[in-house]
């Protein structure tokens, strides 16, 4: 398929097989297909957060606040994605919340992804081929389709598709693709001048879009421009330095956008390592990359490429030699890119075009910048292009019959990697499940630990999360989380005493650990807890207040100490610690919700029906708040008024048995008592069918 000397039949199957309806149609089939046992799966890791607690996608009314923050609330990270957001807000919309939907959402954009990495090659391939002797060039667009198929079922790439939170990859690779092949065909001649710049328009609105996706982006508009000024050398200089403007006007808007979120301060961690560590690392990571690319048999998220006491004995040194092959393996594929670039052989212009564009990828990623882990399978999502365009040109070195060979090899290959990807994606289909496997093959580090102990916590399973932290303590002393949780586990187990010498920490030591680890704030819910239970609700109060100094936007602080003020000063004392919050976070769900109950109890009904309404704005599927105003009114004697809200609300959560009970009390109140009795009967359906697990609540 890579030859030229085929038959006109097979010429013909070629020409259909390569038209754009059946390339996408392949594309589709082929993700769908190898991630299929992903698109059951539930929630997992940073999926509880992102796609359950995060509170900028239930509403369109949010829809431009996203740009005024960074991905996660409560984090040390300065991700800039409000698009990601709004992908999610599309998948709320559409799914109302269902997993099965967005594991679908991200299938979805990968497969188009790769549909469009396809239109990219086959304009690329010939223009960095030469020319025939008749001045045209040869068509490329069997090894751009390999190539794009290739990528698309590859396993390195599950992190990015498979794992609902991962999708900020594959969002950026569809609008930075969507921009260059916008950007190619506003530079073609013969254009009218309308036409040039209204493509040109679209794609610099679809670079901002993806670079609003994810900052991996930049790295995207990076290439476009190298292709332009170092490899495009038939457009005219004044196109070039027109597109060079549009670029640089693109990046001005995005970098506007993105100091709206304001400062935030970085984690205090200890110094990076010195630079000769730091291009040991690299190699150690290009190795790994390049065998996960090879050989995709363990992968896991947050690869470790390091251990400070490898060298302090020889035992050690045997035990972490793999090591040691991972940093021979990337010096070599390093001097095998070097020598593939500077060998004058056919190939040789995608040679040095996709080792150009996996180190423009792979920087970013080499751990010569300090990173938050060494190595991660979805950061290799970009720069992959790159080295398999650096293997289609080595192809190209070889005789044309060879190439035919390996363009079946490439097929089977295809098939594969299919397999092993949808072994892989069956990885995330529950947390347990994801954890137990990562931990299996080697990636127990300590959030992979800590986040299956929560698992066995949640289910009860106290003894089991007891026995998992005290080892995961054992192998990692510093990991603070690991004592706080700990101390959660035991006090849940009526350890009280054991566990206070494990939560308490406060003054500097506390400040200490709350600039390394953003979400401690569990473990002082659960001490104030304790000195609640124990008859002390001023010493509860106390540990929540200095806490709240440390983790002053953290939502769950301010409700815990408004209830212990409501259950000892009453609700007028919650309401001063509640509307100060729930008026700089207008966004915030819970807060403008728990509000309205604190104003209802203080017999404030109006101020009361306002802020349950503020919070009805925020969720386009949750009927409480309007089910909270309902209420009110029916209890001021507006019982038409209430029937009306009523019926909004079960619109929009129409399987909640306390809404027909609701509906009941107000019908009742009205004088319609057969409707009343009707609607009381389906709120006691909906409870035994919601226990007996036939409809999910």
């Amino acid at each position: 398929m890579f030859s030229s000397s085929i038959s006109p039949a097979h010429t013909s199957f070629v020409d259909r097989l390569v038209r754009p309806w059946v390339v996408v149609l392949l594309c589709l089939v082929a993700g769908f297909a190898v991630y299929a046992p992903a698109l059951n799966g539930t929630l997992v890791w940073d999926d509880f957060y992102l796609v359950r607690e995060n509170p900028f996608f239930r509403s369109p009314v949010v829809g431009l606040e996203v740009f005024r923050h960074y991905l996660f609330f409560e984090s040390f990270s300065t991700y800039y994605r409000p698009v990601q957001n709004w992908s999610y807000m599309l998948d709320y919309w559409i799914w109302r919340g269902s997993p099965f939907g967005y594991h679908c959402t991200n299938v979805l954009i990968h497969s188009l992804s790769g549909f469009l990495l396809f239109l990219l090659l086959r304009r690329l391939f010939p223009v960095l081929a030469p020319k025939a002797p008749d001045g045209t060039r040869p068509r490329r667009d069997v090894p751009a389709l390999l190539l794009a198929l290739v990528w698309v079922v590859h396993p390195i790439h599950n992190a990015a598709v498979a794992y609902i939170s991962g999708r900020a990859d594959s969002l950026a690779a569809l609008f930075a693709l969507g921009a260059w092949l916008l950007l190619l065909r506003a530079m073609e001649e013969g254009l009218a001048t309308s036409k040039k710049v209204a493509l040109g328009g679209l794609a610099a609105v679809s670079l901002l879009i993806g670079l609003c996706s994810k900052e991996i982006a930049l790295v995207w508009l990076l290439l476009m421009l190298v292709q332009v000024f170092a490899f495009d050398r038939e457009r005219p200089w004044r196109v070039k330095w027109t597109v060079l403007g549009g670029a640089a006007a693109v990046f001005a808007i995005y970098f506007t956008l993105h100091s709206l979120p304001g400062y935030r301060a970085p984690m205090q961690n200890g110094p990076p390592p010195p630079w000769d560590a730091r291009v040991l690392l690299m190699f150690r990571a290009l190795g790994d990359y390049t065998g996960l690319i090879f050989f995709p048999a363990q992968l896991y998220m947050e690869r470790s490429i390091s251990n400070p006491a490898i060298y302090s004995s020889v035992t050690a040194w045997r035990d972490h030699a793999r090591y040691e092959y991972l940093s021979i393996l990337g010096l070599l594929a390093l001097l095998a890119a070097g020598v593939g670039c500077a060998k004058a052989s056919p190939g040789r212009t995608w040679r040095i075009f996709g080792a150009t564009w996996f180190l423009l990828a792979f920087l970013p990623i080499s751990n010569l910048f300090p990173l938050n882990a060494e190595v991660a399978e979805h950061w290799i999502y970009l720069a992959s292009i790159g080295f398999l365009i650096f293997l289609a040109g080595a192809v190209m070195a070889l005789p044309e019959r060879r190439r035919a060979v390996v363009a079946w090899i490439a097929v089977a290959a295809t098939v594969a990697l299919g397999v092993r990807t949808s072994v892989r994606a069956s990885d995330w289909i529950d947390s347990e499940t994801f954890c137990a496997r990562t931990i299996a093959d080697g990636g127990a580090t300590p959030r992979i630990l800590i986040s299956l102990a929560s698992i066995y916590g949640q289910r009860g399973d106290y003894q089991r999360q007891e026995r998992l932290l005290r080892k995961m303590i054992a192998q990692f002393p510093e990991f603070v989380p690991g004592r706080m949780n700990l101390g959660i586990c035991l006090s849940r187990q009526g350890r009280t005493a054991e566990a206070e010498s494990l939560l308490g920490t406060t003054g500097a030591k506390a400040d200490e650990v709350a600039r390394q680890y953003p979400r401690t704030w569990p473990a002082v819910l659960q001490l104030a807890q304790l000195r609640r239970n124990a008859g002390h609700p001023d010493e509860a109060l106390a540990v929540i207040r200095e806490a709240r100094t440390r983790f002053p936007e953290t939502w769950e602080l301010v409700k815990a100490e408004a209830g212990l003020l409501r259950e000892t000063a009453g609700p007028i004392a919650a309401i001063s610690v509640v509307e100060p919050f729930a008026a700089a976070h207008w966004w915030h769900y819970d807060a403008q919700s728990t509000l309205g109950a604190l104003r209802f109890a203080a017999s404030q009904p109006d101020a009361a029906i306002a802020a349950f309404r503020a919070a009805s704005r925020l969720d386009i599927y949750d009927g409480k708040a309007l089910a909270a105003v309902a209420e009110i009114e029916n209890s001021r004697g507006h019982s038409e008024v209430a029937l009306e809200v009523q019926a909004e609300a079960m619109d929009r959560d129409p399987g909640q048995p306390k809404h027909y009970a609701e509906l009941a009390a107000i019908l009742e109140k009205l004088g319609r008592k057969e409707e009343a009795s009707a609607a009381l009967r389906r709120a006691q359906a909906l409870a035994a069918a919601i226990r007996q697990g036939e409809v999910e609540q």
